[in-house]
């Protein structure tokens, strides 16, 4: 392929592109309806003129003229008479060649405005309109396989998941997840992602920029992310990984509700497997969301308020089959208690159960 040719081709696209994005337009609706409308009023007046001037048509009125025309511009057979006069006739038929242009350019505004969605959809340029789903901001490797494991989660509906990450396009379009391209700590992109109506968002470590840093710059991201998330919607739920246990203390600062510390998680299995073998194992059991049982948080239920956690405990097992494991009272958790700890009207109770308790906190 030549040179001028190639230029040529590249020519065209331009035009194709331009032509495009004008019939995306909001306004281009207005202009085609527009210009029908003063064809059916120009053809109108134009036709009846015409036909007053012939002896011959009587009964020919400016009703009829507008019906004959309306036929024309729609191009809908609706039984209109047809006017005498060459004249008329021509008017007709040339109101007709322009008619089907402008529905021509009509259909292909309306396909050009679902393909530009389509395009701004998949390079994440639209805002989603959703309620209750999860929001991952940022990217790195690690999250294909969270979303698996969300998705794997057969004991509830499937949750919406949006991306929202500084990459040029979708890595995720296989899972059905939906991706806002943009800063994760910026308010308007937060709002792209429907932040004000989601169930909860989780600050990943973003490696999306492909360059190595320290954990605390990782970790100093987040920390913006958490703070814009809290500022469009304080009452959202926000997970947040930390590279450093050292930083966990900004993260609480900024409202987090949760922190995952990745190396202490895993520092600490490896550090428990060595000392009490096949612990790995029961830690891998209870993460994998495809296999039962597991842990759950609920709300202490009334008539156990006030209770010893043994007596709980027995309780719980026999009437509805979980075991109660621990306990969470102002943000504290506390694993196995005393026999004689008594529970509180305002404590949380971890049990470990084979379905999903009716009580369990979202």
């Amino acid at each position: 392929m030549t040179k001028k040719s190639k230029r040529t081709i590249s020519s065209l696209f331009h035009r194709i592109a331009r032509l495009v994005r004008f019939l995306a337009q909001p306004n281009t609706y207005t202009v085609i309806f527009l210009a029908l409308t003063l064809l059916l009023a120009l053809g109108t007046v134009l036709v009846w003129y015409f036909e007053l001037g012939d002896p011959a048509q009587t009964k020919f009125n400016i009703d009829d003229a507008f019906v004959f025309m309306l036929q024309n511009v729609s191009g809908v057979g609706i039984g209109a008479i047809a006017p005498l006069t060459p004249a008329a006739r021509g008017v007709g038929i040339t109101f007709v060649i322009l008619a089907a242009a402008m529905r021509a350019v009509f259909v292909a505004a309306v396909v050009s405005s679902f393909v530009n969605r389509l395009i701004l959809q998949g390079k994440g340029l639209r805002r989603v309109d959703l309620e209750n789903h999860v929001i991952i901001c940022g990217w790195n490797a690690r999250v294909k396989q969270i979303v698996k494991t969300l998705q794997r989660d057969s004991r509830r509906p499937k949750i919406p998941i949006v991306l929202l990450a500084p990459i040029a396009e979708n890595p995720l379009v296989e899972f059905g997840v939906k991706f806002i391209k943009g800063d994760p700590s910026v308010t308007e992109d937060l709002k792209r992602a429907a932040a004000e109506t989601a169930h909860s968002a989780m600050v990943i470590t973003d490696e999306s920029d492909g360059q190595p840093h320290t954990d605390s710059t990782y970790d100093a991201r987040a920390v913006l992310t958490v703070l814009a998330i809290k500022a469009v919607n304080p009452d959202l739920h926000v997970i947040a990984e930390v590279r450093d246990p050292a930083n966990r203390r900004h993260f609480v600062n900024a409202r987090v509700d949760e922190v995952v510390v990745s190396a202490e998680v895993s520092e600490g299995v490896v550090a428990r497997a060595a000392t009490n073998q096949g612990i790995a194992w029961v830690y891998e059991d209870l993460l994998r969301l495809d296999s039962a049982p597991e842990m759950y948080v609920i709300d202490a239920p009334k008539d156990l308020v006030g209770k010893a956690f043994q007596a709980a405990l027995v309780r719980m097992n026999t009437r509805d089959n979980v075991v109660l494991l621990g306990l969470i009272e102002n943000s504290k958790v506390t694993m196995c208690p005393p026999n004689d700890c008594v529970i509180g009207a305002d404590s949380q109770l971890v049990v470990l159960s084979n379905t999903r308790p009716p009580e369990a906190l979202d």
